[in-house]
């Protein structure tokens, strides 16, 4: 059976806590010096530094110094060195890829459930040969330069190195450049030039040793 609590004993808990409230918010004089806070506007701050950087003619030089970065970047991006092919092999590669999450049509029905594998020449053809080579090698340079005059509308030249808008201009044919060799790795290509096409539902991967070259 429960004990009710009485009022005598509800009025005690009450009047003792708010004399335990008013010692606790005792006025303790001060401890130490006080200070107002004078926290000044982030914004302010940055503007305040661009500025200075401008009036310093520091500002004009970084704005400088960026569009030379970016232009070498574009004129020489970021790409893979291979060696150079010393014979004729060929090999084939398998580009299915399996799905990390579902992949859903326009009314949000899944086609392919997450972990489905998919090979993409099921769907799709690759209508041009693709030409792996190094813009920095003269000798692939000039082999590559007489495979697309042979066959411009059926050839996609791909640099994994070198000076792309440099051979660009010279050859006046649109190249292309594998930045930072991705797709090198993807096709597991070791040497160049390489020549790349579709075999049914594989890659066919052609190296073309150019070894007697100089």
């Amino acid at each position: 059976m429960k004990t009710s609590v009485g009022f005598p004993k509800i009025a005690l808990s009450v009047a003792l806590f708010a004399c335990s409230s008013v010692l606790l918010a005792r006025d303790l004089g001060v401890v130490g010096p006080v200070y107002p806070i004078a926290e000044q506007d982030m914004l302010q701050t940055i503007e305040q530094r661009l500025t200075a950087l401008e009036e310093s003619g520091e500002l004009a030089r970084l704005e400088d110094d960026a569009k030379a970065r970016y232009q070498a970047y574009v004129e020489r991006p970021e790409g893979v060195r291979l060696p150079r092919a010393t014979q004729n092999r060929t090999y084939y590669v398998d580009p299915s890829l399996t799905v990390p999450y579902d992949i859903k049509d326009h009314e949000g029905r899944i086609i392919h459930p997450a972990g489905t594998t998919i090979n993409p020449l099921d769907y799709m053809t690759l209508s041009k040969q693709l030409l792996f080579f190094d813009g920095d090698d003269p000798v692939q340079v000039e082999w590559a330069r007489a495979m697309v005059d042979g066959d411009p509308l059926h050839i996609k030249p791909i640099l994994t190195d070198g000076p792309v808008l440099a051979l660009m201009k010279e050859w006046q044919v649109r190249l292309y450049f594998d930045q930072r060799g991705q797709l090198v790795e993807q096709f597991g290509i070791q040497a160049v030039p390489v020549t790349l096409s579709q075999d049914g539902i594989r890659l066919r991967v052609v190296e073309h040793g150019l070894n007697n070259q100089r």
